[in-house]
């Protein structure tokens, strides 16, 4: 008989695992965040110093650099931190080594095409629901501009502004409550790239949604975990997050790893060769996870 799914000690187990391999190596984890932190510190600086001197174009255009390169950098991070996380937990005597992760080990050409594939393929499929979101935060500011207006210059304000806003927070709220669903499809695409770099385009988008299927609700609620985490980050100002974020990063590779593993079991099992729909799959809690 099957062990009962109990998605608490799975939970359980993927936070020891992912904080054993954190602390093995700690230093080089926090390495490997540094750059991501350090780019916002930077960002906020930089638009600090803009509202003191908003006259001048210059730091406009120099924001707009730093703006793309920040993004750049984060984006370029954030990945390789996703494949040493998977990397470590796989193998003990594997460690962190940002530098060479960053300037080295990733910095081929196989690698650079898997990394901004992926980057590529979650931006194809996320960019519609957040120029929704978007398009509904900018009617907000616009009716709550006419508002304003309106009130200084003592005149009524018009219903069609009423209509403007309700719609406009419809629309902020509903399409980022999708965008987020729709993110969690495609949160494993990292993991996909690393773990099979044979995977291209819409086949690494398959792979994410198909090891989430029946799994959303779940990541989710082991993400919500770590709330005390996140709250301690934000009254840090950022800087706990270089102990706190490899440590969800590290549980976040665990997971897809859980998944992954629980599927290629279940797809030796199946002896039909007929394409099937995608069914959730079931783990079962281990001391091997």
């Amino acid at each position: 008989m099957d062990t009962p799914y109990d998605r608490k000690s799975i939970r359980k187990q993927l936070k020891q695992n992912a904080k054993a391999a954190l602390h093995r190596d700690l230093w080089g984890n926090v390495g490997l965040q540094a750059p991501v932190i350090v780019v916002l510190y930077l960002e906020f600086l930089v638009s600090f110093l803009m509202d003191e001197n908003n006259t001048a174009t210059t730091p406009l255009i120099l924001n707009l650099i730093l703006s793309i390169v920040g993004t750049i950098v984060v984006i370029y991070a954030q990945y390789i931190q996703s494949y040493q996380s998977i990397k470590q937990l796989r193998d003990e005597t594997v460690t962190a080594r940002p530098m060479q992760s960053w300037f080295k080990t990733y910095l081929t050409k196989s690698w650079q095409k898997t990394l901004w594939l992926s980057v590529w393929m979650i931006a194809i499929y996320l960019i519609g629901w957040a120029i929704l979101a978007f398009l509904g935060e900018l009617m907000i500011q616009a009716s709550a501009l006419i508002m304003i207006i309106a009130q200084l210059s003592y005149t009524i304000v018009p219903s069609f502004v009423y209509w403007l806003l309700a719609i406009g927070i419809i629309l902020l709220v509903v399409f980022t409550f999708i965008y987020i669903i729709k993110w969690y499809k495609y949160i494993l695409v990292p993991f996909v790239g690393y773990n099979d770099q044979s995977l291209k385009g819409f086949q690494l988008i398959a792979k994410s949604r198909e090891l989430m299927v029946g799994h959303r609700w779940e990541l989710f609620v082991m993400q919500l975990s770590f709330f005390w985490w996140g709250l301690l980050t934000l009254i840090t100002l950022g800087l706990a997050g270089f102990y706190t974020i490899p440590y969800m990063v590290l549980t976040l590779a665990g997971y897809f790893d859980v998944l992954n593993d629980a599927q290629n079991k279940q797809s030796h099992l199946d002896d039909s060769n007929e394409q099937k729909k995608i069914q959730p799959i079931i783990l079962q809690p281990s001391n091997q996870i």
